[in-house]
C-alpha cells in the first residue's frame, strides 16, 4: 500500500506539473496565471498544484486522490477534505458524507494523445462503423451506437488547453435517426425481395422436396437389399 501510494503521488505530481507548466515544491507554490487553476492538494508531506476543478474530477475518477484528501482554494488558508467542496457536490461528483458518487451521465476522461484513446472511443473507428452499418451491415451501426451512447467519442482536434475535443450530443440523435431509417429501409428491401422472388422461391423449395424424396427412396431400396 505504501509503494502504491508513492507511485500515485509521483504520477499526480507529474500530471499537475505538466498541466500548469510549473515546478512542484514542498510548501508554498507560485500561483498559476491560468484562470482555471484554483486549488491546491495536500498529498502526504507535499503540496501539489495549482489545478482546476476539472483536474480534481479527473483525479477522483482515476483514484489519484481520495475524498478524504485535503484541498484548499487559492484564496483560502484553511485546508478541507475534497468531499466538502460544494462545487463538486452540486454537480454530483462528491457526496457530503465523503463517498464518491458516480456521475449520472459518464465518467470524465480527457486525453491529449489520440493514440492513447481506447479504440472504441476514437472518432475515426466509430465513423467507419457507422458508414459500414448504413451501407452494408446494420450490426456495425449498432456497434457504433453502443460506443456512442456509453462513452465520449474523441476527435483528433484539440482545444486551447491541448485536450482532444469530443463529439457533440447531437451525434447521438443523428445515430438514433439513422438506426430507425436503416431498419425501415431493410424491412422494405426484404419485403420487396420476397414479393419479387416469392414464386421462384416456391418452385425452388418444391424441387428441393422432390430431391429429398428421391434420396429417401434410394436409402430405402439399399436398406431392403
Amino acid at each position: 500500500m505504501v509503494i502504491t501510494e508513492k507511485i500515485i503521488t509521483k504520477l499526480l505530481i507529474a500530471e499537475i506539473a505538466s498541466r500548469a507548466e510549473l515546478g512542484v515544491s514542498y510548501s508554498r507554490m507560485i500561483p498559476s496565471r491560468s484562470v482555471h487553476a484554483q486549488y491546491y492538494i495536500a498529498k502526504g508531506q507535499k503540496t501539489l498544484g495549482p489545478c482546476s476543478k476539472d483536474d480534481l474530477r479527473n483525479f477522483l475518477a482515476y483514484g489519484s486522490i481520495r475524498d478524504s484528501d485535503l484541498v484548499k482554494r487559492v484564496d483560502e488558508e484553511q485546508w478541507r477534505p475534497v468531499s466538502t467542496l460544494l462545487e463538486l457536490h452540486a454537480e454530483g461528483q462528491v457526496a457530503a458524507d465523503g463517498l464518491t458518487v458516480k456521475p449520472v451521465r459518464r465518467r470524465v476522461a480527457r486525453y491529449r494523445d489520440y493514440n492513447r484513446v481506447p479504440y472504441n472511443q476514437r472518432g475515426g473507428a466509430v465513423l467507419r462503423r457507422m458508414i459500414l452499418g448504413v451501407l452494408f451491415l446494420p450490426p456495425f451501426l449498432w456497434w457504433a451506437a453502443v460506443s456512442l451512447y456509453s462513452d465520449h467519442i474523441f476527435r483528433r482536434k484539440k482545444d486551447e488547453n491541448g485536450y482532444l475535443l469530443v463529439w457533440g450530443r447531437w451525434v447521438e440523435a443523428l445515430v438514433t435517426i439513422l438506426i430507425i431509417v436503416n431498419a425501415v429501409l431493410w424491412w422494405v428491401a426484404i419485403t420487396y425481395a420476397s414479393w419479387i422472388l416469392g414464386p421462384g422461391l416456391h418452385e425452388l423449395m418444391k424441387g428441393m422436396g422432390e430431391v429429398v424424396d428421391v434420396v429417401k427412396g434410394l436409402f430405402n431400396d439399399i436398406s431392403m437389399k
